[in-house]
């Protein structure tokens, strides 16, 4: 009998915890996982669940060769036949694939990303004010300053306190919260912005907790949710969540459905929302992210396998029937242990470069390099402090219903340490865990 082809998936950003809980998804559905990324050592390359990795250029910093380095990979690692061949961007990437979405698909690829058109309403930030009056959706009053003239003359019709944030950015960078008009001329003052582009918006404060409404659309339809809050984050108040518990979707639903048949929405997407929990309130929209989230895993694990899901819909098996999703699953991201067992790497010059020099034959799944590496990652000189790392780990994730690496993919937690910790030392730690202002 003839081997049927596998479907392959290339994913991208495969550095992040996201891009391997999709991998994990998709390869757990008999597909074939490639990772990418502009950096050439990925959380992906030490997962079981990745068959190969490419590297490609910085979107950000040369997004031509970028679009033309996924091509090149797509004439490479095109599958036998005529099985499905998928694009799946993960993080900050998506907007500008789904702007070359048409030259993708031309080099054979199924690009699973959102409308072009539709993200754009969306992002940058400052764009969404319009597409929530657009939908008539509940949106705190916002302004974009470009002076401080400006400012002192949008200020009286603000009720503090107030909340500045820069129109792009993720994970909590740059949010600020000001109790007086004082306090917020003195902040933005101490950092004066030099452009238009650097002046942040300011909002009002919505009242409540925040919370994220997580979806699946076609053609601005519903066809998947679920939803989690953060009930701790890192850093506190205003960064990604650490803890995570999935709560009933209903006080959201309604607003998001209007929002996104609005921006005629396909494919996932994350809605941030503040909410006072009172069943007489409507949540306030706070932010869209026409992408995939950082509680990706908790998704997931309630219920809602939203990369496989994807997958379905744009190889043409639409979801009919929304997952039933697990209300009150917690998931625990150890990050903190994870941060600090990385930088007691990265800080051991010698112990690092050791590491570095064992890497090549991991990432190929060189069995004796891969003895080799983990018995490098127990030196003696580091051990102390990986295992106190370690320890914290096993306590913050206590009580938690999850964990957000499982225990058949143990190589996939060194690639997290490993990966993590050059970063630190390039000063290239993934946005989704940057906090600076």
């Amino acid at each position: 009998m003839t081997k049927q082809p596998r479907p392959r998936v290339l994913l991208t950003y495969s550095r992040s915890l996201m891009a391997l809980t999709a991998a994990q998804s998709l390869s757990d559905h008999g597909i074939d996982v490639v990772g990418c990324d502009s950096v050439d050592m990925t959380v992906l390359q030490f997962s079981k669940h990745c068959k190969g990795h490419k590297l490609l250029a910085d979107h950000r910093e040369k997004p031509e060769k970028f679009i033309s380095d996924l091509i090149k990979a797509a004439d490479a690692l095109r599958p036998r036949g005529d099985a499905p061949f998928v694009l799946m961007p993960i993080f900050e990437e998506t907007s500008i694939i789904a702007e070359h979405a048409g030259e993708l698909r031309e080099a054979g690829l199924i690009v699973a990303a959102p409308d072009h058109s539709s993200i754009v309403q969306v992002e940058p930030k400052d764009r969404l004010p319009s597409a929530a009056q657009g939908a008539g959706v509940n949106f705190p009053r916002t302004i974009y300053p470009d002076s401080m003239e400006a400012l002192d003359a949008a200020l009286e019709s603000l009720a503090l306190p107030l909340i500045t944030k820069p129109a792009r950015g993720v994970g909590g960078r740059g949010v600020a919260r000001h109790d007086s008009a004082a306090k917020l001329k003195a902040w933005l003052e101490a950092k004066p912005p030099r452009s238009k582009a650097e002046w942040p918006l300011i909002q009002e404060a919505a009242p409540g907790d925040d919370y994220c409404f997580c979806a699946l659309c076609e053609d601005g339809e519903l066809r998947a949710w679920m939803t989690y809050r953060s009930l701790h984050g890192f850093p506190p108040k205003r960064g990604a969540g650490v803890l995570r518990e999935t709560v009933d979707s209903a006080p959201f639903k309604e607003e998001a459905a209007k929002l996104l048949r609005h921006l005629k929405w396909s494919g996932v997407c994350e809605i941030d929302y503040r909410w006072t929990g009172k069943p007489e309130d409507t949540p306030s929209l706070i932010e869209v992210n026409p992408r995939f989230w950082a509680g990706l895993f908790q998704s997931v694990a309630s219920g809602v396998d939203f990369p496989w899901l994807l997958y379905r819909q744009v190889t043409g098996d639409p979801v009919m029937e929304p997952p039933k999703v697990t209300i009150g699953r917690r998931s625990k991201v150890p990050l903190l242990a994870f941060l600090s067992a990385a930088q007691a790497i990265a800080e051991e010059d010698s112990y690092f470069k050791t590491l570095s020099e064992r890497w090549d034959k991991l990432a190929y799944r060189d069995q004796k390099g891969f003895g080799a590496f983990v018995n490098g990652l127990f030196d003696v000189k580091s051990l102390g402090a990986y295992l106190k790392a370690l320890r914290q780990t096993r306590e913050q994730t206590a009580g938690a219903a999850t964990d957000f690496i499982p225990l058949d993919d143990p190589g996939a937690t060194l690639g997290v340490l490993f990966v993590l910790s050059s970063m630190i030392r390039r000063g290239q730690l993934p946005p989704e865990l940057r906090f600076d202002e």
